[in-house]
């Protein structure tokens, strides 16, 4: 990974995560609509299994320590997102298409978001209900979904783009003996 990657992923976690506080949170209040996790499971679909894990632990280990909850739920469902959508690159198509992507992280990520709230209902952290989780799965699924079918394409074409690609080294001549004459038949 390039140092330009890295930063770019970097603001991409930070300004995800600002974004779920001030604007994607407020609004769909009592939902569990993450717009980090949906980045996590977008770079893990262009990146891998090991960056989906190491951008969710960050990006996870970061929201938690900023919120009140204990902190490690987070970082430990979404190490899950990264794993499952960077496994799930390499099955099937090269590329497979948009919707299934999106339908992929809608699933993985609300899966997710109902397994942090069942860990924070057995902490007794935050008010948080295993009802919730049970009945909100849906409507979890298709605000993912949503923040999905912006995201997936962009962080696709931004990942893939010459600036945050990681140079191709190029193959030199392997002729060893150079200055030897050729064999004549």
């Amino acid at each position: 990974m390039t140092r330009t990657r890295v930063v770019a992923t970097v603001a991409a976690v930070l300004t995800a995560l600002l974004l779920q506080a001030t604007l994607v949170a407020p609004v769909v209040a009592p939902l569990a609509v993450s717009l980090p996790a949906v980045l996590v499971a977008a770079i893990a679909l262009v990146d891998g299994p090991g960056t989906g894990i190491s951008v969710g632990f960050a990006a996870g280990l970061t929201a938690d320590l900023g919120s009140t909850h204990p902190a490690g739920v987070l970082a430990l469902c979404w190490m899950g997102v990264g794993l499952v959508c960077g496994l799930a690159r390499g099955v099937g198509p090269a590329r497979p298409p948009l919707r299934r992507q999106v339908v992929l992280v809608a699933v993985v990520c609300s899966a997710s978001a109902s397994a942090a709230t069942l860990l924070l209902a057995l902490v007794g952290a935050g008010g948080a209900e295993a009802w919730s989780a049970a009945t909100g799965w849906v409507p979890v699924a298709v605000g993912d979904g949503a923040l999905a079918l912006v995201l997936v394409p962009l962080v696709r074409a931004f990942l893939r783009s010459e600036a945050l690609r990681a140079p191709v080294p190029v193959p030199r001549d392997l002729d060893v003996d150079r200055d030897r004459e050729p064999a004549h038949a």
